[in-house]
């Protein structure tokens, strides 16, 4: 995987219809368990085939190379983060700013935990910035996302500051998420609290009850 050439990956390629949705959830699930056993840069498109009990033509359809494949997990991987934050929102677990930061702290740990690849492949941020001409960062587009939260439903004020400051957090929780999970599989719960007392404080000052 290391030699493939830089690509940009587009979501709008993978098939809508039930079928081959299906069938190329297997190949990236596939991925993801070789992702845990031997790590993003042995990943080959040849082992995701006999993984999955496809032939690599079958692969190679959905995804040119392991690169590609990657990147797929990782667009899998943000849905079910969203899917699964706006499931915890819904069920009345964000009933104010600071308990919405914590939700996502939670749904982005537990993630960690039983997400296969995710651990490692998380939302793509690293390995976009290593992989896409365009060397763009893959958390950035979540953190407007969760910024603009925010601002509809908790009240912040819109503005530069506070969109970068929604980038720092969603930065700084990712590295110690990450930095959780790098020895223990279950995580560190020290990095997993560090990551929200810091959103926590980068955010406070934005918040209307700020002062």
């Amino acid at each position: 995987m290391a030699n493939d050439r830089a690509i940009s990956y587009d979501a709008r390629a993978i098939p809508v219809q039930q079928r081959g949705a299906e069938r190329v959830d297997k190949l990236l699930d596939a991925a993801a368990s070789l992702i845990d056993e031997v790590g993003i840069a042995a990943l080959t498109t040849s082992a995701v085939a006999e993984r999955s009990g496809s032939s690599v033509g079958v692969v190679y359809r959905y995804f040119p190379n392991a690169s590609v494949l990657v990147l797929a997990l990782a667009d899998r991987n943000r849905a079910r983060f969203t899917a699964e934050l706006g499931a915890r929102i819904h069920a009345g677990q964000a009933s104010d700013w600071r308990a919405y930061a914590r939700v996502c702290v939670d749904v982005y740990a537990a993630m960690a935990r039983t997400e296969p690849g995710f651990a490692t492949v998380r939302f793509g941020d690293v390995v976009a910035m290593r992989l896409n001409e365009k060397n763009a960062n893959r958390n950035d587009e979540l953190g407007l996302g969760l910024m603009q939260f925010l601002v509809d439903q908790f009240g912040f004020a819109a503005s530069p500051e506070l969109e970068f400051s929604t980038t720092i957090a969603m930065e700084t929780a990712d590295a110690m998420i990450r930095r959780a999970f790098q020895y223990e599989r279950d995580g560190d719960e020290r990095f997993i609290a560090a990551a929200l007392m810091l959103i926590t404080q980068i955010l406070a000052p934005h918040a209307p009850d700020a002062g």
